[in-house]
């Protein structure tokens, strides 16, 4: 092990010997990337099931073709519960930076393609220090990003700045390039049960265009296993829903 060396450095040292090791183990073969919209990781080779077509399956528990308020919510707390690994009910600081260095490092901004840790889907594995995203529930792609506390600074976003082409929204149906630290709503640098909950039902209302209560394939933007930051221009069950502000639709 290295040492005399700032911890960060040591940090980031570490986290591309990992990254080194996963290309050395699946021969480089890249992952197609598709991020929850609570912000959990799924990933799958090129050929099988997108992995947009996993989450979904997941999180609609019964199996019935669509995923319920219920369900969301549901799926929403196992990866809280994932995250807080100390199990203090929180998500706390360094518990996001294992998010975003180990379980998502796409939340980066910049970002990279993934090898595949292994077979299946599940990018399970984390910590770092991200782009920032909206508060609450975040705007779907390829909406505006001029929400008030897009970032956890006071400072407008520059121009031009655009939050679909940033982090982990690279990869997802929202605009929320960091979405776990979006729902941290007090900018504690924690995210609390209440919070996530909260955060939980407004990207929910932000997906169920139809207002039906429930999300169904064709209702979900179709990103056909899009990964790095590529929507296909014209996919989808239409378009991307409305655009909100605060937790308010507009």
């Amino acid at each position: 092990m290295v040492t005399g060396l700032p911890t960060g450095t040591r940090r980031a040292a570490a986290h591309l010997a990992r990254v080194a090791a996963l290309l050395l183990l699946t021969g480089a073969a890249h992952a197609l990337t598709f991020i929850s919209p609570m912000g959990e990781p799924f990933r799958s080779r090129p050929g099988d099931k997108p992995p947009e077509e996993i989450w979904f399956e997941r999180a609609d528990a019964d199996h019935d073709g669509k995923i319920t308020r219920a369900e969301f919510m549901a799926d929403a707390g196992r990866f809280f519960r994932t995250l807080d690994v100390n199990h203090d009910d929180q998500i706390g600081p360094d518990e996001i930076e294992h998010y975003e260095e180990d379980i998502a490092p796409e939340v980066r901004t910049g970002g990279f393609d993934l090898p595949i840790p292994g077979e299946g889907s599940g990018g399970h594995s984390g910590h770092g220090g991200g782009g920032g995203g909206r508060r609450h529930g975040g705007a779907p792609r390829g909406g505006n990003s001029d929400d008030e506390g897009a970032s956890s600074s006071s400072d407008p976003p520059p121009e031009h700045y655009d939050a679909a082409s940033e982090g982990g929204a690279r990869y997802s149906y929202l605009d929320l390039p960091e979405p776990i630290a979006a729902a941290d709503l007090n900018l504690d640098r924690a995210i609390s049960p209440r919070e996530f909950v909260q955060a939980a039902r407004e990207r929910f209302d932000a997906l169920d265009t139809d207002h039906d209560g429930v999300l169904t394939r064709d209702e979900l933007p179709h990103l056909d296993g899009a990964h790095p930051g590529h929507m296909p221009p014209g996919k989808g069950g239409g378009h991307r829903p409305h655009h909100f502000e605060g937790g308010s639709e507009r």
